[in-house]
């Protein structure tokens, strides 16, 4: 039986819709023999085609407006990899309103805009899928639809952003300023040139977020979530910590109280006898505990590339098996 062809469009052609393009063409081959559908790139939405070379690509492919996506019936699933709210936001709901399957990785979209985008997915009967907006590459997303089934989830605990993670972690191994860690994160290219997402906490804020909504089943918005980045963590605390067997890591936790959830992201103590201490570099890792499973930890590269754009198009094959189905249910 010949593939199914999957036309898919991509929005921006940043870093991680070029990974997206290249694990498109790279992987090709065993994308169809795993799943039976053969990826084609269709189109890629750029202010021009100056891009195009980092990810090997045909100028022809580039378009500079989402209504020429939006009109091509060869396109089944966009690919959502502009960064902010918007016209981000505005583009995903314009895809889903033009019957197709969306895909994305933008965290702060989905976390101010959740409630209307599913919403918009229902009506439509497409998939809304989003695995790399909160875990990076780890299967976060997929687990934990799975553990919603046939569990009430009690608590969410977990790093979820890497780039202060690392911060963090060379500050309590090198004993460097919050400054010198800040430097080398940027140097690495963990750290933008303005860290204010990551340091501040407002990355983490979008991504509990997403999966408080979803464990309470109505649209959690960042602006109710209390939040304290990093930037007054310093080396004397990391010692401290140290010294009294534990460490300090970015948390994010939701814990339920009946209905509601109490929801926070700050720098907390870690001991080093939980599993939390234990993820260092840019690595991320969320616990999950179910009323029926209990505690479930999922750890990996939270971030970078290579790992989100393998997320990504994991979504673009499941958002073809199994289409409206795999859209989260609709929050209150």
């Amino acid at each position: 039986m010949p593939p199914r062809v999957v036309g898919v469009a991509v929005l921006g052609l940043g870093t991680i819709g070029s990974e997206v393009v290249r694990t498109i063409q790279a992987q090709r081959d065993l994308i169809e023999a795993a799943s039976g559908y053969r990826l084609e790139l269709r189109k890629v939405l750029e202010r021009g085609p100056q891009r195009a070379a980092r990810a090997d690509l045909s100028p022809d492919l580039i378009v500079t407006d989402l209504d020429t996506i939006l009109r091509d019936n060869d396109v089944d699933v966009v690919v959502g990899t502009l960064g902010g709210d918007q016209p981000a936001a505005e583009y995903l709901q314009r895809s889903l309103e033009a019957g197709m399957h969306v895909v994305t990785a933008n965290k702060e979209a989905l976390a101010k805009h959740l409630r209307r985008l599913v919403e918009v997915a229902h009506q439509h009967q497409r998939a809304l899928l989003f695995e790399a907006s909160v875990g990076g590459g780890i299967p976060l997303m997929a687990a934990y639809r799975q553990l919603l089934l046939t569990n009430r989830i009690d608590r969410i605990r977990g790093i979820v952003n890497g780039t202060t993670n690392y911060m963090l972690w060379q500050m309590a191994e090198q004993g460097w300023s919050y400054q010198q860690a800040l430097a080398e994160a940027q140097r690495l290219g963990y750290a933008e040139p303005d860290p204010t997402a990551d340091v501040e906490g407002f990355d983490a804020v979008y991504k509990l977020a997403i999966l408080a909504s979803m464990m309470l089943g109505r649209h959690i918005l960042p602006d109710t979530i209390d939040r304290t980045g990093i930037t007054g963590v310093s080396a004397d605390q990391i010692a401290q910590a140290r010294a009294q067997g534990g460490t300090i890591k970015l948390i994010a936790s939701a814990v339920r109280n009946g209905n509601d959830a109490s929801l926070r992201v700050a720098p907390e103590v870690i001991s080093n006898s939980e599993l939390l201490s234990h993820i260092n570099a840019n690595f991320n890792a969320v616990e999950i505990t179910g009323d029926r499973v209990g505690p479930i930890l999922l750890s990996g590269q939270g971030a970078g590339p290579l790992p989100t754009a393998s997320a990504i198009v994991s979504d673009i094959v499941e958002a073809m098996r199994d289409g409206k189905n795999a859209t989260i249910p609709l929050l209150s």
